[in-house]
């Protein structure tokens, strides 16, 4: 079915009704250009079942060259439309094994001159074998997906059958079983191949991979999943030339870090973007210094690095990769603005490296606020206080810590706690704050919040869910050197109802510094923004200030 749907709006619809003669009383009577529509709406086999054989005109309206048929196999009445127009069918996905030995019995040749893109699954190799073998002779078959689901095989065969298609650009061979292997010797003699895109969604070895690559030297986009081998041999991956690679996005299991380098240092490459995502429990992937080097070197054009590191255990086993976490805030990385990221989730550790994205507190270049050396950030998924506080007093002495988030509730308690382990934060987010009333607290919070207080350094603050306007009070309270406030409401009720009170005690706060507010709520709009204008103008809450929305967000700015 054609993805690009046509959608008419009220009054294309109306012109094309408009120009319908009322007096129809035969579908026959109907313009071609509205059928146009209809078909548009209909994947290929029940356009052709509905229409094809009504008439004439029909045929010859479906058979128009100005159009091309998308064909997805889901029944066996499906079969026929193979044989449908070879000229005009651009794709065909095969859902089964069953459709696989269909396309198995059909004759591929140059007729199918629109032919560009077929996708199928089957776990049966020998009919997936025979099926590359009559594609060799189609002018335009530039994309082949191939997904033999959950069984152990050797796509020895299937690949050398790929790589036989001579106007193949796109490549992506899914296969999930748990023995995957691929064994082909590396290519001897210059090949002729036009892959640009190869997507491996399977488990390969470093060396087999090699054996791949020198098949396909003109890729540009490489993905692959890494598979450990004990035999690892570092002679049999000689280096290799690849002057268009320039993507490169590795899912590992086991890839140690020293192979992973060894690998980069064979291949020659432009690459612009290199994903790592669990590449191995292993330290050297978080060794600042190392990466540095080998980027320095062998990456010299990288423009974008994404790395995921996963690491399993409590706090206490995580802390010896903590003291690497301040390597990562060198010019090195500031220059290239490579952000590192702690995420704690109960036991599970990810450290994270993505290129610098903005932020929620910089809506506009005015408010830019970040420092280029304040990239560090934490994110708390779930607080364990026990834990998460064990791992703060470490990191906070291996590190400045300036951006906090907390995906689950925190109580204020908790919260006063944290935030005397990260002195130099400048950024705090939450989900929510319950029970945020200094009244309950005993003796020793008092004194703590009194001193985290005073010593904080936060500017800007956002809460995600307001569960009572004390909240938002107590954070005005906590943050006096707070310059921006967020706050996320639910409906227009709420954001009208407090914004005033919001706005009072800001007013009310002699040594505040908040100069600007940014309310989200999903049914903003110019409405909302003119009420508020309303409301700011007669309460005299500014004389000087200037309000916009932005989506779902609205801003009071203020000097």
């Amino acid at each position: 079915m054609n993805t690009d749907k046509r959608k008419l709006n009220y009054n294309q619809s109306s012109e094309k009704r408009n120009r319908i003669d009322h007096s129809i009383s035969s579908i026959e009577n109907l313009p071609n250009e509205l059928f146009n529509e209809i078909f548009d709406y209909l994947d290929t086999y029940h356009m052709h079942q509905a229409f094809y054989n009504l008439n004439y005109r029909f045929q010859r309206l479906i058979n128009s060259l100005s159009r091309s048929f998308e064909i997805t196999f889901r029944r066996s009445k499906s079969e026929q439309m193979i044989l449908f127009d070879k000229n005009q069918i651009p794709f065909i996905h095969f859902l089964s094994s069953i459709h696989t030995k269909t396309i198995s019995s059909s004759d591929f040749d140059s007729s199918f001159n629109r032919f560009e893109s077929l996708i199928f699954h089957s776990d049966e190799l020998d009919i997936l074998i025979s099926v590359l073998s009559k594609l060799t002779h189609l002018p335009r078959l530039f994309s082949l997906t191939i997904n033999i689901g959950n069984i152990s095989a050797d796509l020895t065969d299937i690949y050398r059958s790929i790589f036989d298609l001579p106007k193949l650009k796109y490549v992506k061979f899914i296969a999930m079983g748990p023995e995957v292997s691929v064994s082909l010797p590396c290519c001897i003699h210059k090949q002729v191949n036009n892959i640009k895109h190869l997507i491996m969604n399977h488990s390969i070895t470093l060396n087999n991979l090699f054996s791949i690559l020198s098949y396909t030297t003109q890729v540009e986009n490489l993905s692959f999943t890494h598979k450990m081998c004990r035999t690892f041999d570092t002679a049999l991956m000689s280096p290799i030339m690849l002057p268009n690679l320039t993507y490169l996005s590795i899912y590992g299991t086991d890839l140690r870090f020293d192979a992973f380098e060894i690998f980069i240092t064979k291949i020659h490459s432009k690459l612009k973007v290199l994903s790592l995502e669990n590449p191995a429990k292993d330290m050297n992937y978080l060794n600042a210094d190392r990466w540095e080097k080998l980027i320095l070197k062998y990456l010299s054009q990288l423009e974008k690095f994404y790395l995921i590191c996963e690491f399993l255990g409590s706090c206490r086993r995580n802390e010896r990769h903590i003291s690497t976490s301040n390597s990562f805030n060198s010019s090195f990385w500031i220059e290239r603005q490579w952000i590192f990221e702690t995420e704690i989730n109960l036991e599970t550790f990810i450290y994270s490296i993505h290129p610098y994205k903005k932020r929620w507190f910089e809506y506009d270049s005015q408010y830019n606020m970040i420092n280029s050396s304040k990239f560090m950030q934490i994110v708390f998924t779930f607080i364990c206080y026990t834990e998460e506080c064990y791992f703060l007093r470490h990191i906070s002495t291996a590190g400045e810590v300036y951006h906090l988030k907390i995906h689950e509730d925190v109580c204020a308690t908790e919260l006063i706690k944290i935030l005397n382990l990260l002195p130099y934060l400048d950024s705090l987010q939450l989900s929510s704050l319950p029970f945020a009333d200094p009244k309950h607290m005993i003796n020793e919070e008092r004194e703590l919040l009194s001193m985290v207080t005073c010593q904080n350094q936060i500017t800007k603050v956002y809460l995600r869910k307001m569960l009572r306007i004390e909240d938002i009070y107590f954070l005005i309270e906590l943050c006096p050197r707070m310059t921006y406030l967020k706050v996320d409401f639910s409906n227009h009720m709420d954001i009208e109802d407090n914004i005033p009170k919001i706005l009072i005690k800001i007013n009310t706060k002699y040594s505040h510094h908040i100069r600007l507010l940014c309310f989200r709520v999903v049914v903003a709009d110019e409405k909302l923004v003119e009420n508020l204008k309303r409301m700011i103008h007669f309460e005299k809450f500014f004389s000087d200030y200037k309000i916009k929305r932005v989506f779902d967000n609205i801003y009071i700015e203020w000097k």
